[in-house]
């Protein structure tokens, strides 16, 4: 007799590779985070030169969204394409930095932070380097991607 649900096709999970790509992601992006925040340039850079300066200025810029973006990756479920993770890994890092040029129109009692366009071209740099990696490379390399 004919049922009167057709079969769906049901599709295998590979827990394994989520897991591993799971583990992958948290590693890449708490270990940048953790990098960007922990790495003092004294270690490397003479204090007050270019690369002290370039560091402090604009490295977390880049790295930050960087590491953002393969957090997003872990729900993949909500933001199901890169699109979807690329936008919001670059439109949360932008409004911040954009609330940062307006914070002082309103209320000036403390320092927030001083807003430099520079920093948005950064997030967009950190953000597109992050989704080529995540495109190019890893769905090439590892099969569970």
């Amino acid at each position: 007799m004919l049922s009167a649900h057709p079969s769906r096709p049901t599709r295998t999970r590979n827990v394994p590779g989520q897991l591993a790509k799971a583990a992958i992601l948290l590693v890449i992006s708490t270990g940048l985070l953790w990098y960007s925040e922990a790495f003092s340039p004294i270690t490397i850079f003479e204090p007050e030169s270019a690369g002290w300066k370039l560091w402090l200025s604009y490295a977390r810029a880049l790295i930050q969204p960087f590491a953002f973006y393969f957090f997003l990756c872990l729900g993949e479920r909500w933001l199901g394409t890169w699109h979807s993770r690329a936008l919001v890994a670059f439109s949360i890092p932008t409004l911040l930095e954009l609330g940062q040029l307006l914070y002082y129109q309103v209320w000036t009692g403390h320092y927030v932070g001083a807003f430099d366009p520079i920093d948005i071209m950064m997030y967009a740099i950190g953000v597109g380097l992050a989704a080529a990696v995540e495109q190019k490379i890893f769905s090439k390399l590892l099969s569970f991607w």
